[in-house]
Parts: structure tokens; C-alpha cells; sequence
């Protein structure tokens, strides 16, 4: 592939692309509209009593009564190479062990590369994002069109950032203590963090 096409390639999967920017660890969306994303924290809820199931589902039910803004709740689910694992576990047998001990790692090792032949090892992310959509009567694009200088994108993108922290923070810091109620811990996904979290999706057969 000669480099025009390769820049036309990725011409194409730009403009296919929701996302314009990801900036002060907020995505900013092509049609004006900025995201705060929070990665949570998980609980198996099967290993818990039937009354700490039910203190959890009144936790969150309280989360969502609590809402007087919109939330996206994303469950992403990737699946997990472990044989750099299992060449740990062979290394382990390397070492100076008891005969009882070496048996149990053996059994062990076993039980995992099953595991891997009969399913697939699988996991789980767990995100809320918070939309915020800029609306302004003086402008029409406010992340600046085609027709506007690189210093007016520049400054309407600034705006549209510091208006998207004040709507967004305290929405954040709300959502963060109703989590912790629940027992969860969460935080807000960086720049670095959220291009990881893009490149993984649009490219899964690297992961």
C-alpha cells in the first residue's frame, strides 16, 4: 500500500470515528457533546448472603432514584490470553519445593490449562459515563467547522471543556460516594486510560 492510500485508509477510519478528541480526560464527541467515563469496581453477587444480595440491590436502586441526569452504565468483556501465566507456573516448578507442595502446583497447572481447553477466559470492566451536551445560542458548531481558523477551534473547544467540568464534577463526585455505599470503588478514567480503553475496542485482535 503506497502512502496515499495509507493516508486515505486513515482518512476513512477517522471520519467513521464518533470521538474528535480526548482531552482534560474527557472524550469529546464530534457532535459538541463531551463524556466523563468512571470505571467501577465488582462484587460476585452470588458469593453473598441473601441479605447482603438484597442490602446491594436497595444500594443501588438508591443510586438510580438519586439521578436527576443521564448515566450509561458499559460492561466490556475481552478475553484473556493466561499462557504468559502458565509459563510462570512452569517456572515455579523449577524452584526448590516440598514433594508435597510440587504435587499440589502440578495439579494446579492441570486444572488451569482445563480450564482454558473447555472455556474461555474471560474479563470484565465495568464503566458509567456521563454525557454533557453544549448548547450555545451564539454559535452553531461550538467545536468550530470547517470554515473557522485553527484559533477559534482552539478557543471554542477550551469553552466547551470548562463548561463540561462544571456541569460534570459534581455529577462525578456524586455518582463516586453513591458507589461506595454500594461497597464499590471507582475513578475517573485518565487521557492515557480512555486512548488504552478506544484503541482495545476498534482494534480487539491486538489485546
Amino acid at each position: 500500500m503506497d502512502r496515499n492510500a495509507r493516508a486515505r485508509a486513515k482518512a476513512s477510519t477517522q471520519d467513521s470515528l464518533a470521538v474528535k478528541q480526548i482531552a482534560d480526560d474527557l472524550v469529546v464527541n464530534k457532535n459538541g457533546s463531551v463524556s466523563m467515563v468512571i470505571q467501577t469496581s465488582s462484587i460476585n453477587f452470588e458469593l453473598l448472603a441473601d441479605y447482603e444480595q438484597d442490602n446491594k440491590i436497595y444500594a443501588f436502586a438508591g443510586l438510580l432514584n438519586s439521578l436527576s441526569f443521564r448515566i450509561q452504565i458499559l460492561i466490556r468483556t475481552k478475553r484473556i490470553d493466561i499462557s504468559n501465566y502458565l509459563d510462570y507456573l512452569d517456572e515455579q516448578k523449577q524452584r526448590a519445593m516440598s514433594d508435597g507442595l510440587r504435587k499440589q502446583l502440578d495439579i494446579y497447572t492441570v486444572f488451569v490449562q482445563k480450564l482454558i481447553i473447555q472455556n474461555e477466559v474471560l474479563d470484565k470492566s465495568f464503566f458509567i459515563v456521563i454525557p454533557y451536551t453544549y448548547t450555545s445560542m451564539s454559535t452553531i458548531n461550538p467545536l468550530g467547522g470547517k470554515k473557522d481558523s485553527d484559533s477559534a477551534q482552539e478557543q471554542n473547544l477550551e469553552t466547551v471543556l470548562e463548561k463540561a467540568k462544571i456541569y460534570l464534577y459534581p455529577k462525578r463526585d456524586h455518582i463516586l460516594k453513591q458507589l461506595g455505599r454500594m461497597g464499590l470503588t471507582g475513578h475517573q478514567l485518565t487521557n492515557k486510560e480512555l486512548i488504552t480503553e478506544f484503541y482495545s475496542i476498534y482494534n480487539p485482535t491486538e489485546d
